[in-house]
């Protein structure tokens, strides 16, 4: 089980993850006093709850409804009445749950049910912090960054993760993934706090720049094949490569041809 904490200014960063130290199969969940950014997977129950019983926290804001950031939400609100903020796209899954695929139980495991306290308008604000809420949908339906303006922090929930992509799930949107990180690009920040990635200080905005103009160039590569009559398969291989063990593993949810088939969904 992985177990690591980093600090940051006033910022703790918790990686947590069940099987290895890997960028997939772990994830951030972030500490502000008393504010907590999103609440791990609940294959980590353990872990968390030993971490929350330190701070007792007051709050807690999704970044979406996923198990690996809202998994433990449920004991927050059990354990310490922890106020839940979420976005209102957030609270039929957070509610009434949703299907897993086998691969998503044994990784992250199956959250419990409960309803959110508050619901996300444009700004919240909580003591000496005030975060501009902002949904980047893509990723999930749901997906919002908050941006901490005193500090200039941003916090992307897997809406970044990688500069250069090479996978990506059933239900996400390449499309709407790219107009969700130019609308980052509005708004002043100078780190970056990635779910997966962790703390990123050093030239945040212009890696959310690369993988804009990654998935633009990919984009375009992809529909002049596929005009050449190259099929989807064909413009995978030729771009991205064959799929390997995470597609395998993840029964296709999670791979290479999805890029390819959701550019040419459009």
């Amino acid at each position: 089980m992985v177990h690591k904490s980093k600090k940051y200014y006033d910022l703790v960063a918790y990686k947590v993850g069940r099987f290895h130290d890997a960028i997939n199969t772990t994830v951030h969940f972030f500490v502000l006093d008393n504010i907590f950014i999103d609440s791990a997977q609940p294959t980590t129950k353990k872990i968390f709850i030993e971490v929350a019983k330190k701070y007792k926290p007051e709050y807690c804001l999704l970044t979406h409804y996923h198990e690996d950031h809202a998994g433990n939400t449920y004991d927050l609100k059990k354990l310490f009445n922890t106020k839940i903020f979420a976005h209102n796209l957030s609270v039929s899954y957070l509610e009434n749950g949703y299907k897993m695929l086998p691969y998503e139980k044994i990784i992250w495991g199956v959250p419990e049910k409960f309803s959110p306290d508050f619901i996300y308008s444009d700004k919240v604000e909580i003591g000496k912090y005030a975060f501009n809420v902002i949904h980047t949908p893509g990723h999930s339906v749901d997906s919002v960054s908050l941006i901490e303006t005193i500090r200039g922090w941003l916090f992307t929930g897997d809406l970044f993760i990688s500069a250069k992509p090479k996978y990506l799930r059933r239900d996400e949107n390449i499309y709407t993934i790219l107009e969700s990180l130019k609308k980052l690009l509005n708004y002043d920040f100078d780190v970056m706090f990635c779910a997966h990635r962790g703390i990123v200080d050093e030239k945040p905005k212009e890696l959310i720049s690369k993988k804009i103009e990654y998935i633009e160039e990919l984009i375009d590569k992809v529909k002049k094949l596929y005009e050449k009559g190259y099929s989807a398969k064909k413009i995978r291989n030729k771009l991205l490569g064959f799929e390997d063990i995470t597609s395998f593993a993840t029964n296709f949810d999670f791979s290479k041809l999805n890029i390819v088939k959701s550019v040419l969904s459009n």
